[in-house]
């Protein structure tokens, strides 16, 4: 950096001197050997081929490509360089000179390949004097299609022109350092079940390549942990209720409940804090309480169990305590455009403290957060906004007021407490929708290239209990300015939608997602997403899946048939439909007719993340979608839902709850009742997923998003790094993140029954309160559900 200073302070002092004072002027050409050149990973022959030319001055670049075999410079393995060639013995297929825009100044500008429609793989390289790079270019009809799961590999061979499978070519595989050679079948599939597994494909036909790095996989495991806490908050000297269970693999047969015994664990700040062993019940379940010693200091934990061989963890958060202890309070439901008053009370052995400094922190971020996502990520929109040291009163309490916010969305805040020098801390979350119906809309990438779609998720969610809300439709309008799209998603059984916006415009983009809700108001989140030229990585953002998926249920049993239907606008030829998840259990061809796609599939007894995924060719490109099939079964996670037996209740009344979706089998089940929504360590929403181990991974070379690479510098070139300068310095400043949910705890039960219906004392105080439910099945299956309690 210091060097880069001193020859810009030299260049200016050259400017500003007159000429007699004989000091050297600057010379410009040394911006010539400053240039970046970059290729797309597929390039289809029938089709212009254009690389990009990063560049800081006008000077001519000559051009050269050079017919190769891809052995030469492709390197097997993921994230690996190319290999520059020594072009010297090769001779030159093309030779032409680009002309950048004059001056002395950033330009990017595409460059034409003048082969034609000639097949083959080239090395293009980019000459001004003595400064060279080099880029790879592959211009193909086969597209390459690899799934790589924890059982297996399969490709598919499909011409890029028509649509139709690939018979008989030629695939190279790479099998610890050798090649085995296989040809694709009559469907254009190859399957490989073997033990040792490759790590890069090479496909020939005729005079064109593809080529793909396969992903590595781990086994499955043998035996599985899943742990959560009651509550992601606890303070200093109190006990944390903790439950999980645990699962053993059957080979074909799946997960099922383990016996014997498990030991967990809080961990931090390098030292084990507490620890207890138990066994595991008649469904493979365990639950117990971990003391957390007085003294510990503020700050996240992990609890971790262990049993047969396997590992899983949580998190949880500690707040200090001594003699002086500091307690948050809010009273909601609030209104989202109203004043929130913040209780914040310190007392000393039980008894109010007055005149104690009280640090307080409250962040907002602009959203409802959906259910088991994490509170500590990032988000768009978050900031602070109350940071002020308060003193307590004669009652020992103090408030703070947050004000409602302008922009028409639903909020979550994060609260934290601190008191100085003894460091008792408290924290808590609270949320204020502005409807009964919460929104979540999330970017597929956080930033695109020019030119490229950008793919928006949805997910509508109960802003109470945190139950998906389903079937509805939700407008998602994207915006630039006074430029503006809209499109409307369709909400499926799981409450998520996905939309693509084709062409967005250069810059930031605003996305807004609405919605009306049953009370009647509208709900409404917001993101931000950058459409920028991404030539410093020399990557490119991808979309997702321009097929649209459906399967004919929303719930299956293990040996049933899956009907599967698709919609890919504009494909052509045949589409590759395959059921996966540990390993690829069937694989289908069929003929595309007017871009719909129609099959059945043997479901058996397929394990792991079960899905359902469709490829077709569109336009030179490979196309994918997928949609999860969820499985009703031993060793499965079962979809339950929660129907109380009335709509509101009298303080202090008792709730009988009944449930869908369960199990004839006996189960350990646990039952908490708190005044808000749990999240983090605390939430069981998604602790079931942990059966879903296995699934398949696709690697796609010839996707309608192309990805690009960047260029490699022969040996002898002189040509200078073009971002050494402009890479963007990190920024210390991030983005505050949320705390962790605090809701009280009003109930908790564990215990064996029968899943049919759960009773619930209810509290005395109104309000509205989440019911959450962990059912732990004798034959291996886990389900988890949540409703909200209302009592007047």
């Amino acid at each position: 950096m210091r060097a880069a200073s001193a020859v810009l302070l030299g260049a200016a002092l050259s400017w500003a001197l007159p000429a007699s004072a004989a000091r050297p002027l600057l010379d410009n050409h040394q911006w010539d050997r400053y240039f970046a050149l970059f290729a797309p990973d597929v390039a289809v022959p029938w089709k212009p081929t254009k690389l990009r030319l990063d560049t800081y001055s006008g000077a001519p670049v000559e051009f050269a490509a050079y017919a190769v075999d891809p052995a030469e410079v492709i390197v097997a393995g993921a994230n690996r360089s190319a290999r520059a060639i020594d072009t010297s013995r090769e001779k030159a297929v093309a030779r032409w000179r680009f002309y950048p825009p004059p001056g002395y100044r950033f330009e990017s500008s595409d460059v034409t390949l003048p082969l034609g429609a000639r097949e083959g793989f080239f090395v293009v390289e980019a000459r001004r004097g003595d400064a060279t790079q080099q880029v790879w270019v592959n211009r193909t009809h086969i597209g390459l299609l690899a799934k790589s799961s924890p059982e297996g590999v399969v490709v598919w061979g499909v011409d890029l022109r028509s649509g139709h499978p690939l018979r008989a070519m030629r695939v190279q595989f790479l099998v610890r350092g050798a090649l085995v050679e296989k040809e694709t079948d009559a469907n254009g599939v190859i399957a490989w079940p073997q033990r040792d597994r490759p790590t890069f494909a090479l496909a020939e036909d005729r005079a064109s390549r593809a080529f793909a790095t396969l992903l590595p996989q781990a086994p499955l495991p043998g035996a599985l942990v899943a742990v959560r806490v009651g509550s992601a908050v606890v303070r200093a000297g109190s006990a944390a209720a903790v439950v999980g269970f645990a699962r053993r693999r059957h080979g074909g047969a799946g997960y099922r409940r383990a016996d014997g015994e498990v030991r967990v664990r809080l961990l931090g700040r390098g030292k084990t804090l507490a620890e207890g062993t138990w066994n595991l019940d008649a469904a493979g379940a365990f639950a117990g309480a971990l003391a957390v010693p007085a003294g510990t200091e503020a700050g996240d934990y992990a609890v971790i169990a262990s049993a047969g061989g396997a590992v899983g963890g949580t998190s949880l958060h500690v707040d200090a305590a001594s003699d002086l202890a500091v307690t948050v309070g809010v009273r909601c439901p609030c209104a989202a455009d109203a004043d929130i008053p913040v209780l914040i009370e310190a007392t000393r052995d039980r008894v109010p403290a007055s005149g104690i400094a009280v640090r307080v922190e409250i962040v907002r971020t602009p959203h409802v957060l959906p259910p088991g996502d994490s509170d500590t990520g990032a988000r768009w929109g978050t900031t602070t906004v109350l940071s002020r040291t308060l003193r307590t009163a004669a009652d020992g309490h103090a408030v703070a007021t947050i004000r409602p916010p302008s922009d028409g969305l639903g909020s979550t805040y994060s609260i934290r407490a601190a008191t100085s020098g003894n460091g008792a801390t408290a924290s808590s979350q609270l949320s204020v929708p502005t409807s009964s119906l919460a929104l979540a809309i999330e970017p597929d990438v956080p930033s695109v290239d020019v030119g490229q779609p950008i793919g928006f998720s949805i997910r509508a969610f109960d802003s109470a209990s945190g139950t998906p809300s389903t079937g509805g439709r939700v407008e998602v309008r994207l915006s630039h300015g006074a430029t503006s799209a809209s499109q409307v998603a369709r909400l499926d059984g799981r409450g998520r939608g996905h939309v693509i916006f084709h062409v967005p415009s250069l810059g930031s983009n605003l996305v807004l997602a609405s919605a009306t809700g049953a009370d009647g108001r509208r709900s409404l989140d917001a993101a931000a997403v950058v459409v920028a030229p991404s030539a410093l990585p020399g990557r490119v953002g991808i979309a997702n899946a321009d097929i649209a998926v459906t399967v004919d249920r929303e719930r299956y049993r293990p040996g049933e048939r899956v009907v599967v239907r698709a919609e890919a606008p504009g494909a052509a030829g045949s589409a590759l439909v395959t059921l996966e998840g540990a390993r690829t259990y069937e694989s289908r061809v069929v003929p595309i007719a007017r871009g719909r796609i129609a099959t059945t599939l043997d479901l058996g007894d397929a394990q792991g993340d079960v899905r359902v995924a469709v490829a077709a060719v569109r336009d030179g490109a490979v196309l994918v979608g997928s949609a999860a099939v969820e499985i009703d079964g031993p060793g499965h996670p079962r979809a339950l839902t929660l129907v109380p037996d009335h709509a509101t209740y009298p303080a202090g009344a008792v709730a009988s709850v009944a449930f869908k979706g369960g199990n004839d089998a006996a189960a350990t089940v646990v039952v908490r009742l708190t005044d808000g929504r749990p999240s983090d360590g605390a939430f069981f929403g998604n602790l079931a997923d942990v059966l879903a181990t296995g699934a398949t991974s696709s690697e796609n070379p010839a996707a309608a998003s192309q990805a690009w690479h960047t260029w490699v510098a022969p040996v002898r070139s002189k040509a200078s790094d073009i971002f050494a300068a402009e890479a963007p310095r990190p920024s210390r400043a991030g983005t505050p993140s949320l705390g962790t949910a605090a809701p009280n705890l009003t109930y908790w039960h564990v215990g064996p029954q029968r899943t049919d219906a759960v009773t619930v004392p209810l509290p005395r105080t109104s309000g509205t309160y989440v019911l959450s439910v962990l059912a732990v099945y004798d034959d291996g299956d886990v389900g988890a559900a949540t409703t909200a309690l209302t009592v007047r």
